[in-house]
């Protein structure tokens, strides 16, 4: 074959061939001489190089064109199955295998809801991924990576992408050019690196694993346009990082981690976490509830809801079993206060047989602690009059006049008037 032809004329030709296997080979090599000459003259007619779909309307489908070889040479007609030796229609075949299977169950880890398992089919993920592209890069050997346009799932998918890209007018079609392709590039680096990270509980890393992994994305991007070989890496992790990017900006925005972003890394992201059963108050839970009436009395009381559930609570009391350490058959009871199961030690006297003597269970249901003051529920039925004073018929006596001279010796004296 010669080696010159490229693009969908190599194509084309190798499909040919491998219609054409089963003859003798010394035939083959005979009558593909023949056919790249006449390939070759075929492309010159053109005024570039020719696609796959100008060829087969040119020549017929490969085929249809050694259909017929056969008939004008007199072989018999093709009794086995054709082996795809198409290069373009093999790499392809991996590079759809990558870009769909592999981010499958990767998204399947990012949104798993554990730990293990998302890293489990994060790394299923992740190889089929990889593997897939890989057997694709395998497949093109040394054509150019532009021989899948050349195979009608190419060209449809082709014809596919650029209708979707005519209906962006060109003023934006420009800004997603030159400058969110970079934003975007940065950003699927970012999430990846730093999603990595998470993934296995490395949290403590995970700034650094951003900055990396932004510089080994932008990187890789440009590697991409020199070698169109990478595209069979980065379509499928662009797949994977249009899953991933969303997922982790919807779960920074609503402060909460989940599956492959570990929640244990995030403990203050969010103080609130309802309870799925159970009574609380204020975050914490409620075991007991003391009611006490107007004055400050303790009493009983049935707890229901507006809807007239009942408000049940597990029971405390010695009757869970032997030691209080579990309910043994008993339902939640709404009625409350309930008994509280306290250990007291025992009366009996410590014989030889058992010296320690174990405690008595007893039930409490008095409140461990001390109320605050209850007020005064409306006024008294017999209030007790509050006695007025009575006026006083003491006569203040004048105050006294202090003499002019005093006596030496003598003491003076003021009465105050009252």
């Amino acid at each position: 074959m010669n080696s010159t032809l490229t693009g969908a004329v190599a194509s084309y030709l190798a499909q040919v061939r491998a219609e054409l296997s089963d003859l003798p080979p010394g035939e083959l090599a005979d009558v593909l001489d023949d056919v790249t000459g006449h390939l070759t003259e075929v492309a010159a007619e053109f005024e570039g190089e020719p696609t796959g779909i100008a060829l087969q309307e040119r020549l017929g489908t490969p085929r249809e064109y050694a259909a017929e070889l056969r008939t004008a040479a007199g072989y018999p007609p093709r009794t086995q199955p054709v082996t795809d030796q198409n290069p373009g229609n093999r790499a392809l075949r991996w590079g759809i295998i990558a870009t769909l299977v592999g981010p499958f169950f990767v998204a399947i880890a990012v949104f798993a809801g554990g730990q293990g398992a998302s890293a489990f089919f994060g790394f299923i993920g992740f190889v089929i991924l990889f593997g897939a592209a890989y057997l694709g890069v395998r497949a093109l050997r040394d054509n150019d990576p532009r021989v899948v346009l050349d195979t009608p799932r190419g060209q449809r998918g082709e014809r596919a992408i650029r209708d979707l890209i005519e209906q962006i007018p060109p003023n934006v079609r420009k800004e997603l050019v030159t400058i969110g392709q970079p934003v975007w590039w940065v950003l699927r680096g970012a999430v990846g690196g730093g999603g990595f990270f998470l993934l296995f509980g490395a949290g403590a890393v995970a700034v650094v694993g951003s900055i990396v992994g932004a510089v080994v994305s932008v990187w890789v991007a440009r590697r991409t346009q020199q070698d169109h070989r990478w595209l069979w890496y980065v379509v499928p992790l662009n797949v994977v990082a249009a899953v991933a990017v969303p997922a982790f900006l919807s779960a920074a925005f609503l402060g909460a981690y989940s599956g492959v972003f570990d929640r244990d890394n995030y403990q203050g992201a969010s103080s609130y976490n309802p309870p799925s059963e159970g009574l609380r108050w204020n975050g914490s839970e409620v075991t007991n509830v003391y009611p006490f009436d107007a004055q400050g009395k303790q009493t009983s009381v049935a707890l229901y809801t507006q809807d007239g559930e009942a408000i049940t609570l597990p029971p405390q009391d010695c009757a869970r079993d032997g030691n209080g350490n579990g309910v043994s058959g008993q339902a939640n009871s709404n009625i409350v206060p309930h008994a509280v199961a306290t250990y007291v030690p025992s009366e009996n006297t410590p014989t030889e047989s058992d010296p320690n003597e174990s405690p008595v269970c007893k039930d409490e249901s008095k409140a461990p602690f001390t109320p605050p003051q209850f007020p005064t529920a409306g006024p008294t039925t017999n209030p007790t009059p509050t006695p007025n004073p009575t006026p006083s018929n003491k006569v203040t006596p004048p105050a006294v006049k202090p003499s002019a001279k005093p006596t030496p010796g003598a003491t003076l004296t003021v009465q105050p008037t009252r």
